[in-house]
């Protein structure tokens, strides 16, 4: 009898000890507090100084291709609750401000390609012009992937004396609508996804040939940083534009550099287009 108590002790004990076994050996985070978890985060995710880290990291890829982003230098921990939560918050403040920039870049990027593609000649600069895919996720491939989808709705407009309007055509865009003018349409890389919550595009770059061949553009979203599986992450946020930013974008140059040869028509500047387009997102 006593023999048989002992052996049903170890059984209880078998039976609380092997689950934390297998946790332990899955990688799988343990969230004791989801309390905890949710304030480090709203702490970390609050750190402006990150989110503008990740604004101009992405804004220097301005001039084409190199990788600033910084994301993958952010500490991941599953415990305590409170580091893993305040980590996590920190690298989606970074992301949120790398893929903002890479968003205004699309902006800026589509009314030039409208701009341009707005003429009597658009055929033939259309049949020209080349899409650019840096791979960095920044500033750069914003401006080349709005170029090259703003082209094609300035095209159309022009055609269908449509009146010039690169903001309406942008929303157009962005609610899903695809054009193709003299066998060039939109998503032409690809279905173009907007960045939110990004991937590391250093990541992305190592899979660049098996991307290439499928024809996309690469344009996730992914919420895997977040260590609690009950957490939902707040929504991407576009947060006041302190003044260095502002000052970036104080610029109206005379010429797209993906179209040299045509003066832009445009008016405003970079950063009156992109207050344009925040008040049509309620931002």
């Amino acid at each position: 009898m006593k023999q048989q108590r002992e052996k049903n002790k170890i059984k209880e004990l078998y039976a609380i000890i092997l689950p934390l076994i297998i946790i332990a050996f899955s990688g799988c985070p343990i969230i004791v507090d989801e309390a905890e978890y949710e304030r480090g985060f709203n702490d970390g995710f609050a750190q402006d100084d990150y989110y503008w880290a990740g604004f101009f990291d992405s804004y220097d890829t301005v001039n084409g291709g190199t990788i600033y982003y910084q994301g993958d230098k952010i500490p991941q921990v599953e415990n305590p609750a409170y580091d893993a939560g305040y980590y996590d918050g920190l690298w989606f403040a970074y992301n949120d401000g790398y893929f903002v920039e890479y968003d205004y870049a699309f902006t800026i990027g589509f009314s030039e390609g409208y701009d341009c593609a707005y003429q009597a000649d658009w055929q033939a600069f259309l049949i020209v012009d080349k899409h650019v895919e840096w791979l960095d996720g920044g500033f750069s491939d914003g401006y080349n992937d709005g170029f090259s989808e703003g082209r094609i709705f300035g095209a159309y407009d022009y055609v269908n004396r449509r009146p010039f309007d690169w903001l309406d055509a942008m929303l157009d865009y962005r609610s899903g609508t695809d054009l193709v003018m003299a066998g060039i349409s939109t998503g032409d890389k690809g279905p173009v996804i907007l960045y939110e919550w990004g991937t590391d595009p250093k990541t992305l770059v190592k899979s660049k040939e098996s991307v290439e061949g499928t024809g996309r553009a690469i344009r996730f979203a992914s919420h895997a940083k977040s260590s609690s599986a009950k957490f939902s992450p707040p929504d991407i946020s576009y947060r006041p534009m302190i003044p260095d930013a502002q000052k970036e974008f104080q610029t109206k140059p005379a010429n797209s550099p993906r179209y040299s040869s045509k003066p832009l028509t445009l008016t405003s500047t970079w950063l009156e287009r992109i207050n344009q387009y925040r008040s049509t997102i309620g931002q």
